[in-house]
């Protein structure tokens, strides 16, 4: 089984050694996403220990904008991972003009490429400046996995 290990940073400037690390790993093949889903929360059973999603959407919507959403959980699901593998995980605007509005990184030491990991990201009160899609993009090794998106909207265009 593997095991994860969830470490917060919001990024910087890689050293040559940081880079010379993911340049090995890229020699892989990188882990495959089975799934990720965004939802309102994510439970640990504490007898079972399975994860319980809680709530899915792919729309928030609000009365005005900015806006806060108070708490999103985002469920990943993953294989074909070998070693320890770095994840970073980030919620940007689909056109990706802006800074991203929030990030997190994991890592996971897979058993070999059979297992199956589950990560779970809490994200709390996170900002949105304006109305318009995002997307929650997942990296492994810096390299784009795939991506996830999600609209916010107003109540006025939720009337239309």
């Amino acid at each position: 089984m593997a095991k994860k290990k969830t470490v917060s940073s919001k990024g910087g400037k890689k050293s040559p050694k940081t880079e010379k690390k993911t340049e090995q790993v890229r020699s892989v093949p990188p882990p495959f996403p089975l799934a990720m889903v965004i939802c309102d929360n994510i439970h640990r059973d504490p007898g079972s220990g399975k994860l319980f999603i809680l709530g899915c959407f792919s729309i928030i919507g609000t009365e005005t904008v900015p806006a806060t959403h108070p708490l999103m959980g985002l469920y990943i699901e993953l294989t074909n991972g070998r070693g320890n593998v770095k994840f970073k995980v980030q919620l940007v605007d689909a056109e990706e003009v802006w800074p991203p509005i929030w990030t997190s990184e994991a890592e996971i030491n897979f058993d070999g490429p059979r297992a199956v990991a589950q990560l779970a990201f809490m994200a709390h009160n996170v900002s949105f400046e304006r109305a318009g899609e995002y997307r929650f993009q997942l990296f492994a090794c810096d390299e784009f996995l795939m991506e996830r998106r999600v609209l916010l909207i107003t109540q006025d265009q939720i009337e239309k």
